[in-house]
This record gives C-alpha cells, sequence and structure tokens, in this order.
C-alpha cells in the first residue's frame, strides 16, 4: 500500500496550547492541521483556487480537472508545474476549455462544481465482486492507516482498494472532496483500472462526491457516513454501488461530546446490491 511519504512531516505543525487535565488547565501543545491554498491555471488563467493539505498537488490537479469534466485522460494535459501555491496546467487542447472561466473558490468542507453537471457521465461496467468482510476490513484499514487523522484529528481520508481489501493507496486531506480528487489523479497517472477496485471515505456520498466518482467508473463506493438522496440518483443511473454507515463491531464514534462503540457490524447497501455478495 501507498502513501505519500513527505505527508505526515509537512501536513501538520506543533503549537502551544492550554490543555484541560485533571481538572486544571496546564501549558501544553498540539499538532495542527496545515491548510494551505492552491491556485489552479490552465492555459494562464485562473481556474480554481482550494484550500487543501499539502501533498499530491498534482495528483490533486489531475484528479481535480477530471471530475470535473476539464479533461478525459491525463493525456490532455501537456504539463503540470507545482510552484509554491500555484499550479499552472497546459492542456494539450484548448479548443474545449471555457475562455474567461471563472475563478473558482473550493474550500475545504466541500467542492464547487464547475463543469461537471455538462460531464458524460456513462453507465459503470464491472464485474467487481467484494464480500461484507472485505467492506468492513477496508473501512477499518482506512481508520488505521490515517496517521494524520491520529495525530492532528483534522481530516478526511479516502482510499482505493482491491477485491480482496489490499489497499493500493490510501490519502488524508482536510477536505473530502481533496481526498477522492488525490485519489483519482494518483490512478490516472499511474494507469490503475477503475472498473477493477473500490473506494472507501470517511466524507459524506452527495451529489458531487457521487459525480466524480461515476465519472470515473468505480463500481463501489463505501462510506462510514450518510449517502444523500440526490447522491443516490447519481448512482442509480449509472450502476453505482453505494454504502453507507460502514461500521464494524467495535467501532469508537464520537457523538455529543461522548464514545459511542458499536456492538455489532452494521451497514446500508443502497444500490447495486448484486456487487457486494454474503458468504
Amino acid at each position: 500500500m501507498k502513501r505519500d511519504s513527505t505527508q505526515a512531516i509537512t501536513a501538520a505543525r506543533v503549537l502551544p496550547c492550554r490543555q484541560l487535565a485533571g481538572g486544571r488547565f496546564i501549558d501544553s501543545k498540539t499538532e495542527v492541521i496545515i491548510e494551505r491554498e492552491l491556485t489552479l491555471y490552465v492555459n494562464g488563467a485562473p481556474l480554481a483556487t482550494a484550500a487543501i493539505t499539502p501533498g499530491l498537488e498534482r495528483e490533486f490537479a489531475t484528479g481535480y480537472l477530471f471530475g470535473q469534466g476539464f479533461i478525459n485522460s491525463p493525456e490532455d494535459i501537456a504539463s503540470i508545474e507545482i510552484k509554491g501555491e500555484a499550479a499552472k496546467i497546459q492542456l494539450q487542447n484548448s479548443a474545449g476549455f471555457p475562455t474567461g472561466a471563472p475563478g473558482y473558490r473550493i474550500v475545504s468542507g466541500g467542492g464547487r462544481v464547475a463543469l461537471a453537471a455538462a460531464a458524460p457521465l456513462h453507465k459503470i461496467k464491472s464485474r467487481l465482486k467484494v464480500s461484507r468482510a472485505t467492506v468492513f476490513s477496508a473501512m477499518n484499514a482506512l481508520f488505521a492507516g490515517a496517521a494524520l487523522y491520529h495525530r492532528t484529528e483534522g481530516t478526511h481520508a479516502a482510499g482505493l482498494f482491491t477485491p480482496e481489501g489490499q489497499a493500493i493507496r490510501i490519502v488524508e486531506d482536510i477536505g473530502r472532496h481533496n481526498c477522492l480528487d488525490k485519489l483519482i489523479g494518483h490512478a490516472l497517472l499511474n494507469n490503475i483500472d477503475f472498473t477493477g477496485i473500490f473506494l472507501a471515505t470517511t466524507g459524506r456520498l452527495a451529489s458531487e462526491m457521487v459525480t466524480k466518482i461515476c465519472r470515473a467508473g468505480l463500481p463501489l463506493a463505501a462510506t462510514k457516513t450518510a449517502v444523500t438522496d440526490a447522491g443516490l440518483a447519481i448512482a442509480r443511473r449509472c450502476g453505482l454501488t453505494a454504502i453507507g454507515f460502514v461500521r464494524d463491531a467495535g467501532t469508537r464514534l464520537q457523538t455529543n461530546m461522548d464514545v459511542r462503540v458499536i456492538p455489532e457490524a452494521q451497514l446500508k447497501i443502497y444500490t447495486g446490491a448484486g456487487r457486494v455478495f454474503w458468504e
């Protein structure tokens, strides 16, 4: 399983704080997630500014352009130059790229759809089958591999997994959309076949997330949290298996300043149940 080796070092910083311990406040230190802006310039014009966790900027730029429908493959990109807080992208053919595109701002909590509504979404073709145990195993591996979250509690995580539940890549970022864009960008740049793998994420599967997943052709997406009705409508149209509330027995959830331990495994399959078998 591959993870960005520099991310754990560069994505957090130690800051002083006052910590309540033993009923009194003491001087302490804590690790805080780093938030940086990255502006995407396409053919010399600003397209979008994203608040991201440092690391995998090239993958993010590729995944974002693909998910939004600006490109159809990495071959559409002539070059990407990452310099400071800028990603300068030159497309092979700028004919389909809108001139005077607005400079979207993508906040850390979610995505901003540019052209995704007009981008083509095709029926997903895959023979992928995974077991219920594999879905739980992948989600557990996602939590176990989220080193930056364990240090800062300030990130989302997402991962691509084989049908046997082996992690191909796990990514952490302050934004769930950023995680997905970086993962898709990584797969595109490394010629990974989306149709034979699946996604596990900590983020809510709303319509913008599901659109990107379907555009990539991933046949199955599992999340620890909810799937929205608009997200389900897109999933049904494209044949995506969407699974929500994946929580294995013993999972610890923080709710209302308390910790709840899940007594037995649970999940909800919303669409395409034929891709998950129960032996």
